[in-house]
């Protein structure tokens, strides 16, 4: 992947000031901070985009870069929220192997001191001045997309990133720039990582604790509602803490493969989001009361897997448990009972 071209424009309370398409200069240094953008789709392009359109009549020779790229940097700077800090907008065009395709990626960097530092008119100091706050200061790239264009035509699925909100969601005027809608809840993706850990687990379960794939998922299930966000980062450090396998090399590598590869697959790679906790809610909790006064407490449905229930000939019950550890064993005081 290569930049071919690229124009930037200031985004300010200003009157919009167009600007013509640049001199290729730190090309490397751009292409690392495309590539951080790019992650699963989750949004798609709504059928009259002007975004989109512009982009394909780009690709098809309609419209030239230059122009094509100021009008959709005019339509940022239009919609671009005046409560968000000025900062600079860049539109690049790159290309791949396949010279089918043309990829267009659009990067807001948020550096207000950036555009009062800058002098007036000196582009090169100006784009001098983006590098040196961005060495700095990266999580300055604010809002990114990428849209892929084939054979003229832009594919709907588009990649976008808002450092400003929660998880994969866009601020609406961003929004309403590209005219896209999200095309997967959370609730649809943590279901795909629900079934992804069940299937990783089954994958290593010569790894588990007494190889128990049932403890092993509700053990992950559990350690993911609680987090603020899922990632691939999260996903595979709650499967190796559930192998018990913190600080061994080869078992990590082995899980961050798999995980890897499953997420590619399910469409989630790069992605982050809020886990939907009715997804991974606990399971209810089961009450057994015997005549003898024995009472247990155990998640419904781990029958088998923790409890082990055998009807006897005399019409009584044999109830066996099985624990990797007894975590409490102590004499309740008759104060702190409670009743039946």
């Amino acid at each position: 992947m290569r930049i071919e071209k690229m124009i930037l424009h200031v985004v300010s309370e200003d009157d919009f000031e167009p600007q013509r398409a640049r001199h290729l200069e730190h090309s490397e240094f751009f292409l690392e901070r495309i590539k951080d953008t790019d992650a699963a789709p989750i949004f798609e392009f709504t059928e009259d985009s002007r975004a989109k359109l512009h982009f394909e009549r780009i690709a098809t020779g309609l419209e030239s870069f230059e122009a094509g790229a100021q009008e959709v940097s005019r339509l940022f700077s239009l919609l671009h929220d005046r409560t968000s800090r000025a900062g600079a907008f860049f539109v690049f065009e790159l290309r791949i192997q396949d010279d089918r395709v043309r990829l267009y990626s659009l990067i807001k960097y948020d550096y207000q001191q950036v555009i009062e530092q800058a002098p007036g008119g000196d582009d090169g100091s100006l784009l001098r001045l983006i590098l040196q706050a961005f060495v700095a200061q990266k999580r300055a790239v604010q809002k990114s997309a990428i849209v892929r264009v084939v054979d003229g035509v832009a594919e709907a699925a588009i990649s976008a990133k808002d450092r400003m909100m929660p998880g994969i969601e866009i601020a609406d005027y961003f929004a309403r720039f590209l005219q896209v809608k999200r095309t997967r809840s959370d609730e649809e993706l943590t279901r795909t990582v629900r079934n992804l850990l069940r299937t990783t687990l089954d994958e290593i379960r010569p790894h588990l604790p007494d190889q128990d794939v049932a403890r092993a998922f509700r053990r992950v299930t559990a350690a993911l509602r609680d987090r603020p966000m899922i990632n691939g980062d999260a996903i595979s450090e709650v499967v190796i803490a559930a192998a018990e396998g913190l600080g061994d090399e080869e078992l990590t590598a082995d899980v961050q493969r798999r995980i890897t590869r499953k997420l590619r697959s399910a469409k989630l790679e790069g992605l982050t989001f809020p886990p939907d906790r009715n997804v991974l809610r606990l399971p209810p909790l089961r009450r057994v009361t015997t005549t003898e006064g024995v009472v247990l407490l155990y998640p419904d449905g781990a029958d088998r897997a923790i409890v082990e229930r055998e009807r006897l000939g005399d019409g009584g019950e044999k109830i066996t448990i099985r624990t990797a550890h007894v975590t409490e064993d102590k004499v309740v005081r008759e104060g702190t009972r409670k009743p039946n």
